[in-house]
C-alpha cells in the first residue's frame, strides 16, 4: 500500500537530461588505478543554493544542454510557471508560457536539439451527474472532484517560443487516474510519455505510434547519446534497464556487461550513462566492462536519495539538483561540486559507521550532521556487497572487531550481531554515563519503554530516535479490547471460525515460525548461560501454530478483494508496523468497524512490539573518539530533530513532548474555501492499495481524541523483542521444522532435533 501526501498539484521529475561526463572505453579510456589515486588525493567540495522561491513550490527540474537549470514553480493558488537559471545566479528568470485555467506544467523534458518539451494536463470540476450519480432535477450539480479534461505536449525554445503543440487528449482522457511522470522527444521528433506504468509514443502529427506497458512503476526514462530511449524500473526479477524498441513495439533489455542495479539513471553527452547507485556516482558506455566511479555523494554531504538530476559541467565541476520529497516541506537545492586537493578542504575528525546497507534515513542523517558539524565527519563503512550472504558480511565485521579495526559505530537496524552478543564480547559501550552527563538531554523526557529496547541489566547501549509498533490487528468484535493474548487464545479464536477462512495474508509456515521464535527467544535461549530448551510445551505450541499457515505465499487477489474479505470475515487479521495515527484510521476503514491492535501471541507480556526506525547504532567500546561518537548519537535526540523526524525517518519520535505535538497535529483539522465560499476539510493523507482497475484509495482526515487515545495506549503497552539476528540459529530451526511441516516427524521429535543442533551450535560459538 502507498501513503501519499495530499497536494494541490502533484510534483513529477523528468529524467530526460542531457549530461556531460567522462567515459571508459572507446571514448576516453581512463586507468582505474589512476582514478583511485586521484580520489584519495582530491575531494569534491560542495556549495549549496536554494531553488525554492517565495509563494511557489518547485517540481519538475532538469539541466539543459546549455547547462542552465529549468524548473516548474507552482503556487498555492494553482498558478504554474516555467523558470530558468544560470548556475551561479541567485535569481531565476521566468520563461513566458501561456496555459489555460485549470492547466499546469506536469513535467519538463528535452529534444535532441536542446529544446524543451512540456506536458500540460488540464482538469475540470466533475459533478455528481457526470460521475454517474443521480441528482435532484431541480438542484444544481454537486462538485465531487476534478477530472482530466485535456493533455497537451508542447515543444518550446529555451526562450519560450512555441515550436510545436500536440493535443493528445483523446488518448489519455479515458485513462483512470492518469498521471504523467516524464516526457521527452527522440531524433525523429516522436514524443515519449511515461505515465501509469506505460511508455506512450506519439508521432509529431499527434497520432499514437504505440503503447508499451512496463506493468510496474517506471523510475527513469531518458535518452542516451546515440538517440535511443531507455527506461529503468524495478520488477519481480530485479532492476531492469530496457530500450524502447519501436519496430517491435516493446521493451528489450539493454546489451551490457555491467551489472546495473536500482538507482537514478540519466543519459550523458560524451557517455551513454550517468547514474547513481546507493551513494556513488558512475559514468559508463554500454559497451564498457565496468563503470567509472566518479565520487561518493556522502563524501560531499549530499543525500543521494534526494537527487533529481546531475550535470557534468564543461569546467570540470559537477552540478546536482536535489529535493527531499519525504520531508514535510520539501525544498529544492542546487549543489555545485568543485574538485579540490584534500589539503585545501577544512579537516575534520572522521568517524566510521559500520553497516551492510545505507537506507534513506541514514543517508539523510549523516548528511545533516556533517553539514552542521565543524569538528566531526561521519563516513559509512559498508561491509560486503550484494554478491555476499549475511554470514559472509558478518564474518567481515567480526574479523574487523577482532583485529581492533571495527567501525566507531555499529548499525543496530541492519545489524550483524545482536545487542547481547556485542555486550558479551565487550564491544558495545554503555551509553548511560553519556546520557546522564549530557546537560541538553534529560532521560525522563523520553519514552522509557522505547529506551529500554536496547538495555541490558539496566545499561543502555543504543537509542533509537524514532520507532514503529509491530502488531496484529483484528476487529474488536472478534478479538476483544485486550492488549495481549497467548498462542492458546489465538488458536481458540481461529478454531471458532469456519475452516475455510484465512488467518493472515502473505504469511507462510516459515515466516510465522521465525516471527514467533523472535518474539519468544528469551524463553528458549538463556543468553547469559548459553543453555537452550526447545523441548517444552511453549515451543511445541509454536510449531503447531506455524503449521496452520500455507507452505508458500498465496498470490494477491487485489486490494478491493482484500478489504471485502476483511469486512466479511473471510480474512481474520492483518499484521503491520504502524508508524502514525493515520494508519490506525486507515485500518478502521479497511475492517469497516472498530479495530484492536492486539499484537502477536506470546508466552508472556505484550504482543505489540517496538521496532527501531531511524539511525540507531551502538558505540564501539574500543573507539578512540567517543566524545565525537556521542555527538552523532545524540544528534537526532535533540528537540528540533525530534519534532521533524516524522517524514524524515518514518515513525513516532521517542521524545514525549515531540510525540504529543505530533498527536496534536494529527487531531488538528485544516480547511480550504471552495469556489462558492464553503469551507471544506483538507485530508491529511491519501492511502492507496493496488493499481489500475483494482486501485482503492481512502482520504484520512483529522483524528478524533478517541483514536489518539487508543494509539497512545498501544505505544505504552508495546515492548522490545529479542530478534534472531543469528541466521545460522534460525536456519537450523527452519531446516528441522520442515520434516514436521511435511508430516514426516512429530512435533516432539522435531523439537528434540532442534534442541540438540542449536545447543551444539551455541556451545561451538561461545
Amino acid at each position: 500500500m502507498n501513503k501519499k501526501k495530499r497536494v494541490k498539484v502533484a510534483a513529477s521529475v523528468a529524467m530526460s537530461l542531457l549530461l556531460a561526463g567522462c567515459g571508459k572505453g572507446t571514448d576516453g579510456m581512463q586507468d582505474a588505478a589512476a582514478i583511485q589515486e586521484q580520489s584519495e588525493e582530491y575531494v569534491y567540495e560542495a556549495e549549496y543554493q536554494s531553488l525554492t522561491m517565495p509563494d511557489y513550490y518547485t517540481s519538475s527540474m532538469i539541466f539543459g544542454e546549455d547547462e542552465k537549470i529549468y524548473f516548474v514553480g507552482n503556487s498555492e493558488a494553482g498558478e504554474s510557471r516555467l523558470f530558468s537559471m544560470e548556475i551561479g545566479d541567485m535569481e531565476p528568470q521566468a520563461i513566458p508560457v501561456e496555459i489555460k485555467e485549470q492547466a499546469y506544467i506536469s513535467c519538463i523534458g528535452t529534444d535532441v536539439e536542446g529544446n524543451l518539451v512540456l506536458a500540460i494536463p488540464a482538469y475540470k470540476e466533475q459533478t455528481a451527474q457526470e460521475d454517474g450519480e443521480s441528482t435532484d432535477a431541480d438542484s444544481a450539480p454537486e462538485e465531487v472532484g476534478s477530472i482530466l479534461e485535456s493533455v497537451e505536449l508542447r515543444k518550446l525554445s529555451t526562450e519560450g517560443q512555441v515550436l510545436e503543440s500536440v493535443d493528445v487528449s483523446n488518448f489519455f482522457n479515458k485513462i483512470k487516474d492518469f498521471y504523467i511522470q516524464g516526457t521527452l522527444s527522440d531524433k525523429d521528433g516522436n514524443y515519449y510519455v511515461n505515465a501509469n506504468q506505460t511508455v506512450y509514443v506519439i508521432r509529431p502529427t499527434g497520432e499514437m505510434l504505440c503503447e508499451i506497458p512496463a506493468k510496474t512503476y517506471i523510475q527513469n526514462m531518458f535518452r542516451i547519446r546515440d538517440g535511443r530511449i531507455i527506461v529503468g524500473f524495478y520488477d519481480s526479477t530485479g532492476w531492469r534497464l530496457q530500450e524502447v524498441d519501436l519496430a517491435g513495439k516493446s521493451l528489450v533489455d539493454v546489451n551490457s556487461s555491467i551489472p546495473f542495479d536500482y538507482g537514478t539513471y540519466q543519459g550523458g553527452k560524451d557517455v551513454d550513462l550517468v547514474y547513481t547507485q546507493e551513494t556513488k556516482l558512475y559514468t559508463c558506455n554500454l559497451t564498457d566492462q565496468e563503470p567509472i566511479e566518479v565520487l561518493n555523494w556522502l563524501d560531499s554531504d549530499i543525500n543521494s536519495t534526494s537527487l533529481q538530476s546531475v550535470q557534468m559541467l564543461g569546467d570540470g565541476r559537477i552540478a546536482a539538483i536535489t529535493i527531499d520529497y519525504m520531508s514535510e516541506s520539501p525544498e529544492a537545492e542546487l549543489v555545485v561540486l568543485t574538485k579540490k586537493n584534500r589539503s585545501q578542504v577544512q579537516e575534520k575528525t572522521v568517524l566510521t559507521y559500520g553497516t551492510i546497507y545505507v537506507p534513506y534515513f541514514l543517508n539523510k542523517d549523516i548528511v545533516a550532521f556533517n553539514k552542521q558539524s565543524d569538528k566531526y565527519r561521519i563516513e559509512v563503512k559498508l561491509y560486503g556487497d550484494d554478491s555476499m550472504d549475511f554470514e559472509e558480511r558478518t564474518a567481515l565485521l567480526s574479523a574487523d572487531l577482532a583485529a581492533g579495526k571495527g567501525p566507531d559505530m555499529i548499525d543496530m537496524v541492519y545489524g550483524f550481531l545482536t545487542l547481547e552478543q556485542l555486550v558479551s564480547m565487550g564491544i558495545a559501550e554503555d551509553l548511560t554515563p553519556y546520557l546522564e552527563g549530557d546537560t541538553g538531554i534529560k532521560r525522563e523526557e523520553y519514552l522509557e519503554n522505547v529506551m529500554d529496547v536496547y538495555s541490558v541489566d539496566g545499561k543502555i547501549y543504543a537509542i533509537m530516535p524514532c520507532f514503529s509498533v509491530g502488531t496484529l490487528i483484528g476487529k474488536v468484535s472478534d478479538v476483544g479490547n485486550g492488549s495481549s493474548w497467548s498462542i492458546d487464545d489465538m488458536i481458540k479464536f481461529i478454531d471458532s471460525k469456519p475452516a475455510d477462512v484465512e488467518i493472515l495474508p502473505f504469511n507462510t509456515k516459515d515466516s510465522i515460525l521465525q516471527l514467533m521464535c523472535s518474539m519468544n527467544l528469551g524463553v528458549f535461549v538463556d543468553a547469559e548461560t548459553g543453555v537452550c530448551d526447545f523441548t517444552g510445551e511453549e515451543f511445541l505450541r509454536i510449531l503447531e501454530f506455524a503449521n496452520r499457515f500455507p507452505k508458500e505465499m498465496a498470490e494477491s487477489s487485489g486490494a478491493s478483494s482484500q478489504i471485502d474479505r476483511l469486512r466479511s470475515g473471510q480474512l481474520l487479521m492483518e499484521g503491520t508496523r504502524i508508524t502514525d495515527v493515520t494508519q490506525y484510521q486507515m485500518y478502521e476503514y479497511m475492517f469497516g468497524e472498530e479495530v484492536n491492535f492486539i499484537g502477536y501471541p506470546t508466552t508472556e507480556g505484550s504482543g505489540s512490539v517496538i521496532n527501531p526506525n531511524g539511525t540507531t547504532a551502538a558505540m564501539n567500546a574500543k573507539a578512540e573518539n567517543k566524545e565525537g561518537i556521542w555527538e552523532f548519537l545524540r544528534f537526532n535526540l535533540l528537540q528540533e530533530r525530534q519534532e521533524n523526524l516524522e517524514s524524515a525517518n518514518g515513525g513516532f519520535p521517542i521524545s514525549k513532548s515531540a510525540l504529543e505535538k505530533q498527536f496534536a497535529k494529527d487531531a488538528e483539522a485544516e480547511y480550504y474555501e471552495d469556489t462558492d465560499g464553503t469551507k471544506k476539510e483538507v485530508s491529511k493523507v491519501t492511502w492507496s492499495w493496488g493499481d489500475g482497475d483494482s486501485l482503492v484509495t481512502v482520504d484520512v482526515y483529522a483524528a478524533t481524541q478517541e483514536q489518539i487515545g487508543r494509539m497512545k495506549a498501544i505505544i505504552e503497552a508495546a515492548r522490545g523483542i529479542e530478534n534472531i539476528k543469528d541466521e545460522k540459529m534460525f536456519s537450523i530451526i527452519s531446516e528441522e521444522a520442515q520434516s514436521y511441516f511435511e508430516g514426516q516427524k512429530s512435533a516432539q521429535e522435531t523439537a528434540s532435533l532442534i534442541q540438540n543442533r542449536v545447543q551444539t551450535y551455541i556451545n561451538e560459538t561461545r
